[in-house]
């Protein structure tokens, strides 16, 4: 029988506990909601599945002004911020504004896809 990673999406056999794809740990039971709606959430994530977000240039809770990176950190008026940093040191805000929830989900979705990538 094969399960589906609940991160990647990819099928595996039932037998593997961890993906060969992306490193998440596989459950047997089904799957449920996990999406992190909080940037601590998001940490945790990240920890349980051993994602190496500095490896993959990724940086959660700071706001790192280093070239090649995506980040999501609150700054002191309780706004959240989204972004890129490109190659040349120049940033793109992806999101500022007060919905935390959105702002995870932003980064979320980006870091899951550039795992996805790197994994082919």
């Amino acid at each position: 029988m094969r399960i589906k990673c609940e991160y990647c999406g990819n099928f595996l056999p039932d037998e593997l506990s961890i993906c060969t794809y992306c490193g998440a740990e596989l459950r047997t039971a089904a799957p449920s909601d996990e999406s992190p709606h909080t940037i601590e959430e998001l940490k945790e994530f990240c920890e349980r599945r051993h994602i190496p977000l500095e490896k993959a240039h990724f940086h959660i809770g700071e706001n790192y002004t280093g070239p090649r990176a995506f980040g999501i950190y609150k700054d002191e008026y309780g706004f959240f911020t989204v972004y890129k940093n490109k190659s040349d040191g120049s940033r793109l805000v992806r999101y500022h504004g007060i919905d935390e929830d959105f702002a995870v989900n932003e980064i979320f979705q980006k870091l899951r896809s550039e795992i996805l990538v790197k994994k082919r």
